[in-house]
């Protein structure tokens, strides 16, 4: 099993509407190619997301988002081998993270009350995976 996590700026800021679209989308292509997961946005253009299946799938569902025009400044910010999926029931969890009571988790404040997430995420990448595991158990 592959675990790769990224972030990503949108280039537009996403509503609600436009959101759930996307993520019905992603979960029906997610499913097909066996892939799990979570997406984070912060509310403000910023994406965190965790992608966990057979690292070929994994890396070339990667490869099509580093394409996606919707996307920009993706960077990689961690990828391992683990022995099992660490979202094994969720096609692609997603949370909004400006609509969470998260600020009151501890180094949760300081990120949320960044201007720009993906400049404190590239700064912090352990930060993502304090997210990632810390809205796995919610």
């Amino acid at each position: 099993m592959f675990q790769l996590v990224y972030i990503s700026k949108a280039k537009n800021r996403l509503g609600e509407p436009e959101l759930l679209k996307m993520m019905a989308n992603f979960r029906a292509r997610n499913t097909a190619n066996e892939i799990t997961g979570l997406l984070l946005y912060d509310g403000k253009g910023t994406f965190i997301q965790l992608l966990e299946g057979e690292v070929d799938a994994v890396q070339a569902l990667y490869s099509c988002i580093c394409q996606d025009p919707r996307h920009e400044r993706i960077n990689k910010l961690h990828e391992q081998t683990v022995e099992k999926r660490m979202f094994a029931q969720w096609q692609m969890g997603f949370k909004r993270l400006d609509k969470c009571d998260v600020i009151e988790q501890e180094g949760m404040s300081e990120f949320l009350n960044q201007e720009d997430g993906f400049d404190y995420l590239q700064h912090h990448p352990e930060f993502s995976i304090q997210l990632l595991h810390y809205f796995r158990q919610c």
